[in-house]
């Protein structure tokens, strides 16, 4: 199955039911928002992108905000470094940009283990993953029968699924009709061995207008991760981020003082698309 979910359509179902309350009520409520918890949080996807050596790598770590706060708090002066299987160290050392720490020697491997260390403030964090390889993109094609009313234009793009495995994707898509990136989290299931794609239509989309799609294979976990994540986020507009869904990332030094975000390897593809 597959889930294209976006901020944006979040965004809309909020301010729907805004709407809806304040037609039946004159009264203007202060909601007075406990300050949350300053809870770390680690991005830190290696996406070795197809054509490239995949030797620079970005992580970023920042912490949770209040609720209407509209600055990121990133977070400085961590040390930031991915082991690999052999014993290798990959230094990632913080840029001009705080919170901001990149690797310009970093050596992919596929099917290799690797394992991200970091330390904040006297504490360790630490996650092991694999880097998964991902199929080629085969061809891509453009429908004007897309969207839930076939009135959209749409955008799909093939790829050959491995066989005698189970595989799961993440993709991508940023454009300019869009507030933020949309994603679509697909399994083959019914589709072992077989040719696959995925897909994006918007209604604003017309001729010229850019799309930017990252396609790459995830671990099981993290599509189970990814998977929780977005249902949560539909399911209860008005909720907290899952506290419960949490990632990869273990705190050495106090594992109940938990990281949010997750830890993932990838050999991925990255295009743009303008349609036409």
């Amino acid at each position: 199955m597959n889930y294209l979910f976006s901020k944006n359509s979040i965004l809309y179902i909020i301010a729907l039911f805004l709407i809806m309350g304040t037609t039946s009520c004159e009264d203007v409520i202060d909601v007075d928002l406990e300050q949350g918890d300053a809870r770390l949080v680690i991005d830190a996807e290696i996406l070795w992108r197809s054509g490239t050596l995949g030797e620079y790598q970005t992580i970023y770590i920042s912490r949770l905000t209040d609720y209407y706060n509209t600055e990121i708090t990133r977070v400085s002066d961590a040390k930031v470094t991915i082991e690999n299987e052999a014993g290798a160290v990959f230094y990632f050392n913080e840029t001009e940009v705080p919170g901001t720490y990149i690797c310009t020697n970093f050596q992919p491997t596929i099917e290799e283990e690797f394992t991200l260390h970091v330390i904040v403030e006297g504490e360790e964090y630490r996650a092991t993953e694999t880097l998964i390889a991902s199929p080629e993109i085969t061809r891509i094609e453009q429908y004007e029968d897309g969207g839930f009313l076939g009135e959209d234009k749409e955008v799909r793009f093939y790829y050959n699924d491995p066989e005698d495995e189970t595989n799961f994707y993440l993709a991508d898509f940023k454009s300019d009709v869009l507030n933020f990136p949309e994603y679509d989290l697909s399994s083959d299931d019914f589709f072992n061995g077989n040719e696959m794609y995925q897909n994006f239509s918007h209604e604003d989309l017309e001729t010229g207008s850019e799309i930017d799609i990252t396609f790459r294979a995830i671990s099981k976990q993290f599509h189970d991760y990814m998977e929780l994540i977005l249902e949560s986020a539909i399911a209860n507009p008005f909720g907290t981020p899952p506290a419960n869904v949490r990632g990869n990332l273990i705190n050495q030094t106090n594992p109940d003082h938990f990281a949010f975000g997750y830890f993932r390897l990838s050999q991925g593809v990255r295009f743009q698309y303008t349609i036409q």
